[in-house]
Protein backbone atom coordinates (compact mmCIF):
# COMPACT_ATOMS: atom_id res chain seq x y z
CA UNK A 1 0.00 0.00 0.00
CA UNK A 2 3.32 2.03 1.06
CA UNK A 3 4.50 1.72 -2.30
CA UNK A 4 1.35 2.15 -4.54
CA UNK A 5 0.44 5.37 -2.31
CA UNK A 6 4.19 6.75 -3.14
CA UNK A 7 4.39 6.22 -7.02
CA UNK A 8 0.88 7.87 -7.03
CA UNK A 9 2.19 10.66 -5.39
CA UNK A 10 5.38 10.49 -7.77
CA UNK A 11 3.35 10.24 -10.72
CA UNK A 12 0.99 13.21 -9.11
CA UNK A 13 4.47 15.63 -8.86
CA UNK A 14 5.26 14.77 -12.65
CA UNK A 15 2.32 15.74 -14.56
CA UNK A 16 2.46 18.55 -12.21
CA UNK A 17 5.56 19.52 -13.35
CA UNK A 18 4.79 18.48 -17.36
CA UNK A 19 1.77 20.82 -16.92
CA UNK A 20 4.31 23.96 -16.16
CA UNK A 21 6.61 23.11 -19.32
CA UNK A 22 4.38 25.75 -22.03
CA UNK A 23 6.09 28.22 -19.07
CA UNK A 24 9.13 27.62 -20.75
CA UNK A 25 8.40 29.56 -23.83
CA UNK A 26 7.74 32.60 -21.86
CA UNK A 27 10.45 32.14 -20.15
CA UNK A 28 13.08 32.34 -22.42
CA UNK A 29 12.02 36.30 -22.50
CA UNK A 30 13.27 36.78 -19.01
CA UNK A 31 17.21 37.04 -17.79
CA UNK A 32 17.62 34.52 -16.32
CA UNK A 33 21.13 33.06 -15.36
CA UNK A 34 21.59 29.65 -17.41
CA UNK A 35 24.31 27.32 -17.60
CA UNK A 36 26.33 24.47 -15.88
CA UNK A 37 26.37 24.19 -11.96
CA UNK A 38 27.77 21.33 -9.62
CA UNK A 39 27.66 20.97 -5.72
CA UNK A 40 27.38 19.21 -2.71
CA UNK A 41 25.13 17.55 -0.28
CA UNK A 42 23.97 15.89 2.95
CA UNK A 43 22.07 15.54 5.59
CA UNK A 44 19.70 12.66 7.15
CA UNK A 45 18.78 8.89 6.16
CA UNK A 46 16.11 6.64 7.25
CA UNK A 47 15.27 3.24 6.23
CA UNK A 48 11.89 1.66 5.89
CA UNK A 49 11.93 -2.11 4.73
CA UNK A 50 10.50 -5.07 7.02
CA UNK A 51 12.36 -3.52 9.15
CA UNK A 52 12.31 0.19 10.02
CA UNK A 53 14.55 3.20 11.30
CA UNK A 54 11.66 4.92 13.23
CA UNK A 55 9.67 1.88 15.61
CA UNK A 56 7.95 2.40 18.50
CA UNK A 57 10.48 1.81 20.66
CA UNK A 58 13.58 4.29 18.95
CA UNK A 59 14.45 6.16 15.90
CA UNK A 60 17.62 5.68 14.44
CA UNK A 61 18.78 8.70 12.68
CA UNK A 62 21.13 7.36 9.48
CA UNK A 63 23.20 9.94 7.28
CA UNK A 64 23.96 10.87 3.60
CA UNK A 65 25.90 12.75 1.63
CA UNK A 66 26.53 13.37 -1.94
CA UNK A 67 27.61 15.36 -5.16
CA UNK A 68 25.42 16.37 -7.82
CA UNK A 69 25.10 18.79 -11.34
CA UNK A 70 23.29 19.78 -14.03
CA UNK A 71 22.42 22.51 -16.37
CA UNK A 72 19.82 25.41 -16.09
CA UNK A 73 18.01 25.89 -18.80
CA UNK A 74 15.77 28.58 -18.05
CA UNK A 75 14.47 29.88 -14.70
CA UNK A 76 11.98 26.79 -14.66
CA UNK A 77 14.08 24.08 -15.67
CA UNK A 78 16.95 22.14 -15.06
CA UNK A 79 18.30 18.93 -15.31
CA UNK A 80 20.57 17.19 -12.68
CA UNK A 81 22.33 13.95 -12.28
CA UNK A 82 23.48 12.83 -8.54
CA UNK A 83 25.61 10.26 -6.76
CA UNK A 84 24.86 9.80 -3.19
CA UNK A 85 26.09 7.37 0.19
CA UNK A 86 24.57 6.68 3.03
CA UNK A 87 23.73 4.55 5.92
CA UNK A 88 21.22 3.95 8.86
CA UNK A 89 20.24 1.37 11.47
CA UNK A 90 16.76 -0.08 11.44
CA UNK A 91 14.81 -2.75 13.72
CA UNK A 92 12.06 -4.61 14.17
CA UNK A 93 8.11 -3.12 14.95
CA UNK A 94 6.43 -4.39 18.05
CA UNK A 95 3.79 -5.79 15.65
CA UNK A 96 6.74 -8.80 14.33
CA UNK A 97 7.19 -11.46 16.56
CA UNK A 98 8.71 -13.73 13.85
CA UNK A 99 11.96 -15.80 14.51
CA UNK A 100 14.06 -16.14 11.43
CA UNK A 101 16.91 -18.65 11.31
CA UNK A 102 19.58 -18.20 9.05
CA UNK A 103 18.81 -20.15 6.03
CA UNK A 104 15.34 -17.54 5.90
CA UNK A 105 12.93 -19.36 6.63
CA UNK A 106 10.21 -17.10 9.18
CA UNK A 107 7.95 -18.54 12.32
CA UNK A 108 6.53 -17.39 15.17
CA UNK A 109 9.15 -19.97 17.81
CA UNK A 110 12.87 -21.32 17.23
CA UNK A 111 12.79 -23.85 14.91
CA UNK A 112 14.49 -27.42 16.13
CA UNK A 113 17.80 -28.35 14.45
CA UNK A 114 18.44 -24.41 12.96
CA UNK A 115 19.66 -21.46 14.31
CA UNK A 116 18.15 -18.03 14.54
CA UNK A 117 16.95 -15.44 15.66
CA UNK A 118 13.60 -13.27 17.06
CA UNK A 119 13.06 -10.37 15.21
CA UNK A 120 13.26 -8.11 18.69
CA UNK A 121 17.10 -9.38 19.00
CA UNK A 122 17.84 -8.18 15.57
CA UNK A 123 19.12 -5.10 14.17
CA UNK A 124 20.11 -4.55 10.66
CA UNK A 125 22.79 -1.91 9.35
CA UNK A 126 22.36 -1.07 5.58
CA UNK A 127 24.88 1.02 3.36
CA UNK A 128 23.69 2.52 0.10
CA UNK A 129 24.82 3.81 -3.26
CA UNK A 130 22.38 5.89 -5.42
CA UNK A 131 23.02 7.49 -9.03
CA UNK A 132 20.05 9.21 -10.10
CA UNK A 133 18.45 11.73 -12.89
CA UNK A 134 16.26 14.00 -11.85
CA UNK A 135 14.54 17.07 -13.62
CA UNK A 136 13.86 20.61 -11.10
CA UNK A 137 10.94 22.47 -12.24
CA UNK A 138 10.74 25.76 -9.98
CA UNK A 139 7.39 25.80 -9.26
CA UNK A 140 7.61 29.22 -7.68
CA UNK A 141 9.21 30.88 -10.87
CA UNK A 142 5.76 30.99 -12.06
CA UNK A 143 4.30 33.43 -9.45
CA UNK A 144 6.94 35.59 -8.12
CA UNK A 145 9.49 38.14 -10.36
CA UNK A 146 12.08 37.10 -12.30
CA UNK A 147 14.92 38.56 -10.34
CA UNK A 148 13.75 36.61 -7.00
CA UNK A 149 16.84 34.90 -5.37
CA UNK A 150 13.70 32.16 -3.78
CA UNK A 151 12.90 29.20 -5.35
CA UNK A 152 10.86 25.83 -5.08
CA UNK A 153 11.50 22.79 -6.68
CA UNK A 154 9.14 19.61 -7.42
CA UNK A 155 12.02 17.02 -8.66
CA UNK A 156 10.52 13.49 -10.02
CA UNK A 157 14.06 11.37 -9.91
CA UNK A 158 14.81 7.68 -11.68
CA UNK A 159 17.86 6.28 -9.93
CA UNK A 160 19.86 2.95 -9.64
CA UNK A 161 20.77 2.06 -6.00
CA UNK A 162 22.65 -1.03 -4.57
CA UNK A 163 22.50 -1.66 -0.89
CA UNK A 164 23.92 -4.16 1.28
CA UNK A 165 23.35 -5.19 4.53
CA UNK A 166 24.41 -6.38 7.74
CA UNK A 167 22.34 -8.29 10.65
CA UNK A 168 23.46 -8.02 14.08
CA UNK A 169 22.34 -9.61 17.19
CA UNK A 170 24.00 -10.44 20.72
CA UNK A 171 26.80 -13.06 19.12
CA UNK A 172 25.41 -12.93 15.81
CA UNK A 173 26.84 -10.91 12.55
CA UNK A 174 25.70 -11.92 9.05
CA UNK A 175 26.87 -9.54 6.35
CA UNK A 176 24.64 -10.41 3.01
CA UNK A 177 25.74 -9.67 -0.69
CA UNK A 178 25.32 -6.78 -2.25
CA UNK A 179 21.96 -5.89 -4.01
CA UNK A 180 20.56 -4.01 -7.16
CA UNK A 181 17.64 -1.98 -7.42
CA UNK A 182 15.87 0.54 -9.70
CA UNK A 183 14.72 3.35 -7.66
CA UNK A 184 11.54 5.45 -8.17
CA UNK A 185 10.63 8.58 -5.96
CA UNK A 186 11.81 12.39 -6.12
CA UNK A 187 12.74 15.37 -4.13
CA UNK A 188 11.05 18.81 -3.11
CA UNK A 189 13.38 21.96 -1.86
CA UNK A 190 13.35 25.18 -1.06
CA UNK A 191 16.09 26.86 -2.26
CA UNK A 192 17.54 30.64 -1.95
CA UNK A 193 20.39 32.54 -4.02
CA UNK A 194 23.09 33.60 -1.40
CA UNK A 195 25.71 34.69 -3.46
CA UNK A 196 26.00 36.13 -6.97
CA UNK A 197 27.13 32.09 -7.80
CA UNK A 198 26.18 30.68 -4.86
CA UNK A 199 22.36 28.76 -4.13
CA UNK A 200 21.86 26.77 -0.69
CA UNK A 201 18.69 24.42 -0.76
CA UNK A 202 17.24 22.91 2.07
CA UNK A 203 15.73 19.81 0.52
CA UNK A 204 13.75 16.12 1.52
CA UNK A 205 13.21 13.62 -0.40
CA UNK A 206 12.26 9.86 -0.77
CA UNK A 207 13.39 6.47 -2.87
CA UNK A 208 10.92 3.18 -3.88
CA UNK A 209 13.27 0.47 -4.46
CA UNK A 210 12.33 -2.64 -6.42
CA UNK A 211 13.27 -5.96 -6.00
CA UNK A 212 14.25 -7.77 -2.31
CA UNK A 213 14.06 -5.86 0.85
CA UNK A 214 17.20 -3.85 1.32
CA UNK A 215 17.53 -5.12 4.52
CA UNK A 216 17.28 -9.15 3.67
CA UNK A 217 14.14 -9.61 5.84
CA UNK A 218 11.79 -11.77 3.95
CA UNK A 219 9.04 -9.84 2.74
CA UNK A 220 5.80 -11.31 5.26
CA UNK A 221 3.52 -8.46 6.82
CA UNK A 222 5.16 -4.98 5.92
CA UNK A 223 5.71 -5.03 1.65
CA UNK A 224 7.34 -1.05 2.25
CA UNK A 225 11.03 -0.93 0.14
CA UNK A 226 11.75 3.13 0.78
CA UNK A 227 14.90 5.52 1.73
CA UNK A 228 13.83 8.84 2.98
CA UNK A 229 16.55 11.68 3.21
CA UNK A 230 16.60 15.46 4.29
CA UNK A 231 19.22 17.99 4.16
CA UNK A 232 21.06 20.78 2.49
CA UNK A 233 22.48 21.54 -0.76
CA UNK A 234 24.95 23.86 -1.62
CA UNK A 235 25.56 24.79 -5.60
CA UNK A 236 28.05 26.70 -7.40
CA UNK A 237 26.70 28.79 -10.61
CA UNK A 238 28.94 29.06 -13.42
CA UNK A 239 28.65 32.36 -15.26
CA UNK A 240 27.20 35.95 -14.72
CA UNK A 241 25.31 37.29 -11.56
CA UNK A 242 21.15 36.58 -12.15
CA UNK A 243 21.59 40.66 -11.38
CA UNK A 244 23.64 41.17 -14.89
CA UNK A 245 20.81 43.25 -16.27
CA UNK A 246 17.25 44.78 -15.69
CA UNK A 247 14.37 42.44 -16.71
CA UNK A 248 10.87 43.44 -18.34
CA UNK A 249 8.27 40.96 -19.56
CA UNK A 250 7.62 41.08 -23.27
CA UNK A 251 5.82 44.27 -24.11
CA UNK A 252 2.82 44.34 -26.58
CA UNK A 253 3.98 46.40 -29.30
CA UNK A 254 1.92 49.74 -30.41
CA UNK A 255 0.17 49.76 -27.47
CA UNK A 256 0.01 53.00 -24.96
CA UNK A 257 2.15 51.80 -21.18
CA UNK A 258 1.05 52.76 -17.74
CA UNK A 259 2.02 56.33 -17.37
CA UNK A 260 5.65 57.06 -16.10
CA UNK A 261 4.95 58.40 -12.43
CA UNK A 262 7.66 60.96 -11.68
CA UNK A 263 8.13 64.20 -10.02
CA UNK A 264 9.86 66.68 -12.74
CA UNK A 265 11.71 68.55 -13.13
CA UNK A 266 14.29 66.20 -12.92
CA UNK A 267 18.08 67.58 -13.17
CA UNK A 268 20.94 65.16 -13.63
CA UNK A 269 24.65 65.95 -13.67
CA UNK A 270 26.00 66.32 -16.93
CA UNK A 271 23.09 66.61 -19.09
CA UNK A 272 23.37 65.17 -22.84
CA UNK A 273 23.34 68.34 -24.50
CA UNK A 274 21.90 67.55 -28.26
CA UNK A 275 20.04 69.28 -30.86
CA UNK A 276 18.28 72.54 -29.78
CA UNK A 277 15.33 73.51 -30.08
CA UNK A 278 14.57 76.02 -33.52
CA UNK A 279 11.78 78.17 -33.21
CA UNK A 280 11.23 80.49 -36.51
CA UNK A 281 11.24 84.50 -35.90
CA UNK A 282 8.01 86.58 -36.19
CA UNK A 283 7.46 87.38 -40.18
CA UNK A 284 9.91 90.72 -41.30
CA UNK A 285 8.12 94.09 -41.28
CA UNK A 286 5.46 94.32 -44.57
CA UNK A 287 5.14 90.26 -44.77
CA UNK A 288 2.36 88.80 -44.73
CA UNK A 289 1.15 87.76 -41.21
CA UNK A 290 1.05 83.74 -40.48
CA UNK A 291 -1.90 82.99 -38.49
CA UNK A 292 -0.08 80.41 -37.07
CA UNK A 293 3.43 79.84 -35.17
CA UNK A 294 5.34 77.42 -36.79
CA UNK A 295 8.43 74.95 -35.17
CA UNK A 296 10.87 72.52 -36.04
CA UNK A 297 10.14 69.16 -33.70
CA UNK A 298 12.96 68.73 -31.49
CA UNK A 299 14.17 64.93 -30.97
CA UNK A 300 13.92 64.49 -26.94
CA UNK A 301 17.31 62.10 -25.86
CA UNK A 302 17.54 60.28 -22.96
CA UNK A 303 20.34 58.73 -20.48
CA UNK A 304 21.75 55.06 -20.84
CA UNK A 305 18.86 52.63 -19.33
CA UNK A 306 16.76 55.45 -18.47
CA UNK A 307 13.14 56.95 -19.47
CA UNK A 308 13.70 59.95 -17.17
CA UNK A 309 14.38 63.24 -19.04
CA UNK A 310 17.06 66.42 -17.77
CA UNK A 311 15.24 69.65 -17.09
CA UNK A 312 16.94 70.74 -20.61
CA UNK A 313 15.43 67.94 -22.52
CA UNK A 314 12.35 68.19 -20.66
CA UNK A 315 12.38 71.95 -21.69
CA UNK A 316 12.62 71.36 -25.24
CA UNK A 317 8.47 70.22 -24.63
CA UNK A 318 7.51 73.68 -24.13
CA UNK A 319 7.73 75.24 -27.99
CA UNK A 320 6.13 72.02 -29.15
CA UNK A 321 3.16 72.13 -26.65
CA UNK A 322 2.62 75.93 -27.97
CA UNK A 323 2.70 74.52 -31.71
CA UNK A 324 0.30 72.43 -31.08
CA UNK A 325 -1.96 74.95 -28.95
CA UNK A 326 -2.08 77.32 -31.84
CA UNK A 327 -2.49 74.69 -34.45
CA UNK A 328 -5.91 72.79 -33.53
CA UNK A 329 -5.39 70.55 -36.47
CA UNK A 330 -2.21 68.90 -36.28
CA UNK A 331 -1.75 65.94 -34.04
CA UNK A 332 1.56 63.81 -33.19
CA UNK A 333 3.41 60.52 -33.48
CA UNK A 334 5.61 59.60 -30.65
CA UNK A 335 8.11 57.06 -31.46
CA UNK A 336 10.90 55.60 -29.03
CA UNK A 337 13.92 54.49 -29.68
CA UNK A 338 17.30 52.45 -27.74
CA UNK A 339 21.07 51.94 -28.06
CA UNK A 340 22.44 47.99 -28.86
CA UNK A 341 22.90 47.45 -24.94
CA UNK A 342 20.84 45.09 -23.27
CA UNK A 343 18.29 42.69 -24.60
CA UNK A 344 15.98 43.36 -27.35
CA UNK A 345 12.57 42.74 -25.42
CA UNK A 346 14.42 45.05 -22.68
CA UNK A 347 15.02 47.81 -24.78
CA UNK A 348 11.58 47.16 -26.63
CA UNK A 349 9.58 48.15 -23.51
CA UNK A 350 12.30 50.73 -22.45
CA UNK A 351 11.93 52.62 -25.63
CA UNK A 352 7.98 52.58 -25.20
CA UNK A 353 8.54 53.89 -21.17
CA UNK A 354 10.12 56.76 -23.03
CA UNK A 355 7.59 57.68 -25.65
CA UNK A 356 4.82 57.32 -22.70
CA UNK A 357 7.53 59.97 -20.57
CA UNK A 358 7.41 62.49 -23.59
CA UNK A 359 3.26 61.74 -24.15
CA UNK A 360 2.79 62.02 -20.10
CA UNK A 361 4.41 65.75 -20.08
CA UNK A 362 2.60 67.02 -23.19
CA UNK A 363 -0.48 66.28 -22.04
CA UNK A 364 0.35 68.20 -18.32
CA UNK A 365 1.26 70.96 -20.51
CA UNK A 366 -2.30 71.41 -21.54
CA UNK A 367 -2.02 69.05 -24.81
CA UNK A 368 -5.41 67.13 -25.56
CA UNK A 369 -4.75 63.50 -25.56
CA UNK A 370 -6.70 62.10 -28.33
CA UNK A 371 -4.25 64.63 -30.52
CA UNK A 372 -1.07 62.59 -29.32
CA UNK A 373 -1.13 59.29 -31.23
CA UNK A 374 -0.42 56.02 -29.64
CA UNK A 375 3.32 55.55 -28.70
CA UNK A 376 5.34 53.35 -30.39
CA UNK A 377 8.52 51.82 -29.23
CA UNK A 378 10.76 51.07 -31.57
CA UNK A 379 13.61 49.24 -29.95
CA UNK A 380 17.00 49.10 -30.86
CA UNK A 381 17.95 51.57 -33.61
CA UNK A 382 21.08 49.61 -34.91
CA UNK A 383 21.06 52.23 -37.78
CA UNK A 384 22.42 55.32 -35.25
CA UNK A 385 26.01 56.62 -35.75
CA UNK A 386 26.30 56.83 -31.76
CA UNK A 387 24.63 54.92 -28.41
CA UNK A 388 24.10 58.89 -27.42
CA UNK A 389 22.10 59.63 -30.82
CA UNK A 390 19.84 55.75 -30.17
CA UNK A 391 18.50 56.84 -26.85
CA UNK A 392 15.98 59.19 -27.96
CA UNK A 393 12.01 60.17 -28.77
CA UNK A 394 11.36 61.44 -32.42
CA UNK A 395 7.94 63.63 -32.81
CA UNK A 396 5.98 63.87 -36.62
CA UNK A 397 3.42 65.98 -37.25
CA UNK A 398 0.53 64.50 -38.90
CA UNK A 399 -2.28 66.85 -40.15
CA UNK A 400 -6.11 66.14 -39.82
Amino acid sequence: MIKQKSIILLLFIAFMSIGTLPALAQDSLRDYQRGWYVGLGGGTSFGQATFRSITERQTHVGFQAGVFGGYQFSRLFSLEALATMGRQKQTSLDCDPFWLSKDGDISFAPVLGKQGNYYRDLEAKTSWIRFGLQPNFDVLSLFTKPTTKWSLNLSPQVSAVTTRTKHLAEGYENEFKRQWHFGVGGQGSLGYRVAENFGLQLYGGITCLTGDRFDNIPKYKHKSNLIYEAGLKLAYHFGKSIKSKPVFEAPVIATEPEPVVEQLPVVEEQPVIEKQLVVEDQPVENATPKAEATVDLPTIYFAHNSHRLTQKEADKLNAVAEMLKAQPDVTLSINGYASKTGSAGYNLRLTQLRAGTVKMLLKRRGIDGHRLHPVIGKGIDRKAPTGKEARRVELMMNEK
